[in-house]
Parts: C-alpha cells; structure tokens; sequence
C-alpha cells in the first residue's frame, strides 16, 4: 500500500510544482525555489525508498558516476575560489533533478503513462495561466511580474512582449516544449482516446511554447515536428500515422490562420526565428573568456563555478550555454561521461528509434536549447530530461522476461500492444 502512495507522489510532483507556483502569484510570501527543492528532495527519497537506484547496465554506472563526479566537484569549486552556498545552489538545481534518471529507469509502461501525464497537464497548466495573464494582463500581475524581475516595467504592452507566466519566459518555453516532445507518447497509443488526447495536448504545447517567444525552444519545437514526421513515415502504422498527421495538420492551420489574420504576430515569431544566428554572435565572446580561464581543463571548475550563482565571485560567467558551461564546470573527465551516456543510447536509439520517440525528442530537445540557454539548471525542467533519459536506457537496454517465453525481444517498457509510447 505506501508503494502505491509513495508512486502517486512521485506522478503528482509537477502539478504539485505547478501548484505552489500558482500560489505564488497570490501569495507572496511563498518560497517556490525552497518549496520546489523540498518537493524533489522528497521525491528523491521516494525513488530510494521504492528501491529504483539501479547500476546494472553499462549507462547507469556511467551515469551514477557522472552523478557522483558532480557532487565531489564541490571539493575543488571551492578549492578555487567559490562559497559553500554557490556549490549547494547548484546541487539543488542541477544534481538534484538527476536522480529522477532512476524512476524513468524503473517505472513500467503504465507508471511512465501516469509521471507523463502528469508532467503535460503540469505544463499546459502553467501555460493556460499563463495565457491569462499575458491576455488580460491584470494590474495584479503586472505588479508581481515587475517584483519578481520577469519584467522591466509594469504595463501590458511589457508583459506582452513575451508569456512569463509565472517562471518567467525561459522557463515556460522549456517546460511546454518538453510537454510537446511528450505529447508523442500519446499521439500512438493504440486506443483513439488516447491519440486525440495526445493530439490535444502537441497542439497547445506549440501554441504556449510560440507565445513565450523564446528562440531556442521555438526552433526545437520545429525541429522535433519534423522528427515526429519522419518516425511517423519510416515506422509507424497507418493508424497511428494518421493521428500524427492530423497534428502536425492542426499546428501548419495554426501558423496559416496567424499569417493570414494576423501577419503581425507571425512577423513577431519570424524575426525572432531568424536572430538565432545573430544570438550565436552575441553569446560566443563570453564563451571562449570563460573557457580560456578554466583552472583545469580535465577536472573542470567545479559544480556552480560558472553559473548565474558565481556573478559576483568569478570575472565571466555562463548565463546562456549551458553546453559551454557543462563543459567548463564538469572539464573533459565529466563532459567525457555524460557524452559517453548519449552516445551509448543515440546509438541504440537509432535501431529502435520506433520505441524511444517521446525519450530521444525530450532529450535532443534539451541539448538544442542548452546550447543558447542554460535549461539544464532551471530545477522545475530538468527532472523529465533525466526521467526520459532513464526511460530511454530502459527500453533500449532491457528485455521484457514475457516477451522473450513468447520467443520475441521487446524491450521492457515498450509496449507489443502500443498501449503507450511510439510505435
């Protein structure tokens, strides 16, 4: 019975998140950065307790050393020059999520279903919020968005210029652009409730991910449409193809009825779409400095040591780039494992890519925006990039025992049935 308890917690985290955000808005006094960790970290125990830490394959024990490797970078952050405080910062933020690797790697196909669905609704939620807001813009919320640094000036057209929601802009496209990278574990569910569902949930995805106006999540969010389309020609059937159709039918009506009937916004989107380059230019400076003044190439600077924290205790820092800042905290020793993980699965991906969609969208989703951002810090988002990624492990990696009495070889958490994820 407290297993089941235990596991409805850990479906229920993001709505719970969602909540005390929510709540937020209404009452000021609430921490969510402290409330938010404290949720995590009660789920985190979740995962102990319900005996999920797994090492058996070779992906969780590179894994679990990445894992290891960034919390002993602490002893040398410090070493060179940065507080306790900035090196804990980081932990709650950026190692903390992680341990959500060993749920995606232990939850079945049902238990998956449920995290999933609770992660969209999550999402689309934030983004329903914030949808409101940013319509109506209300004086109420023009004044917390204003004392909560999401934007400069307290007025609708401000507001306006992006969908901050609640989290800021940032931090809601990554969140709806994960939810529309997910919206594919339901788009090929065998039953046609499930499908329209998934239809429903792609769909609004785009459209919340299009009005926070942010680059790198508007361009993934492409990128992974196409992805979805190519999956849906090569491999799935024509049941299932039609409901991926149907969706992507449903977003290219969208982008015609905005182009036609209001040239302006899609105008709006396009020039953002076409500064992706110019964002390029403007990020690479800081960039080489940062690298340049990395104390240990191999060891890297430490967990935190040059992240938003160490404004004001280090010269450069990486306030977008999150790949470059992977790479200088972590050094070739701890870049070195977490590429040796995604090779690991892109490489067994790419045989069985009919079975991972939703996982390798998650996570190619993730690397694209760490590229110009830092999304891999933002402790409301990362925990379903590493959910997906033990997920992925999961299905590529083990064998369902009733599959193979049965003389076949499907991974477990797949579904022979297409109860759930791509077929």
């Amino acid at each position: 019975m407290y297993k089941k308890i235990i596991k409805n917690y850990i479906y229920l985290i993001y709505p719970i998140a969602t909540l005390i955000y929510a709540m937020h808005l209404f009452i000021s006094g609430i921490r969510t950065g402290i409330c938010l960790t404290a949720v995590l970290l009660l789920g985190a125990a979740c995962i102990a307790m319900l005996g999920l830490v797994t090492v058996k394959k070779t992906e969780d024990k590179v894994f679990t050393a990445y894992l290891i490797y960034n919390l002993l970078s602490g002893i040398w952050c410090v070493a060179y020059g940065m507080p306790v405080a900035v090196y804990a910062g980081e932990v709650t933020t950026t190692a903390l999520p992680m341990v959500f690797y060993y749920a995606g790697r232990g939850f079945d196909e049902d238990e998956a279903d449920r995290y999933y669905r609770g992660f969209v609704i999550a999402a689309l939620a934030m983004g329903l919020l914030g949808a409101v807001m940013f319509i109506f813009t209300p004086q109420f919320y023009l004044d917390f968005a204003y004392e909560n640094s999401l934007i400069s000036v307290a007025d609708a057209p401000t507001a306006r210029v992006r969908m901050e929601s609640v989290i800021g802009s940032g931090a809601m496209g990554c969140f709806v652009a994960y939810a529309m990278c997910i919206s594919s574990f339901f788009l090929w569910k065998k039953n046609g409730a499930g499908r329209r569902e998934g239809i429903i949930y792609m769909v609004l995805s785009i459209i919340f991910t299009f009005m926070a106006n942010q680059r790198s999540a508007m361009f993934s969010v492409i990128l992974m449409l196409i992805f979805f389309s190519f999956t849906a020609y090569k491999g799935g059937k024509k049941s299932n193809r039609k409901y991926i159709w149907i969706g992507i039918a449903g977003v290219i009506a969208v982008v015609a009825g905005i182009f036609v009937f209001a040239r302006g916004v899609f105008d709006k989107f396009w020039a953002r779409l076409s500064s992706i380059p110019a964002g390029f230019g403007e990020r690479t400076g800081s960039w080489v400095n940062v690298v340049n003044r990395t104390h240990n190439f191999w060891l890297g600077d430490g967990l935190g040591s040059r992240g938003h924290r160490a404004a004001g205790f280090q010269e450069y820092i990486i306030a977008d780039g999150g790949l470059v800042k992977l790479y200088s905290e972590m050094g070739i020793i701890g870049t070195s494992l977490i590429l040796f993980i995604l090779v690991l699965v892109y490489t067994k991906a790419y045989r069985n890519i009919r079975k991972v969609v939703p996982e390798i969208a998650v996570i190619t989703c993730a690397i694209l925006m760490s590229i110009g951002s830092n999304v891999l810090e933002i402790e409301l988002c990362a925990p379903v990039v590493y959910f997906a990624l033990g997920r992925a492990v999961r299905i590529l990696t083990e064998t369902d025992p009733a599959a193979e009495n049965a003389g076949e070889s499907e991974p477990a958490g797949s579904s022979a049935t297409e109860t759930g994820g791509t077929a």
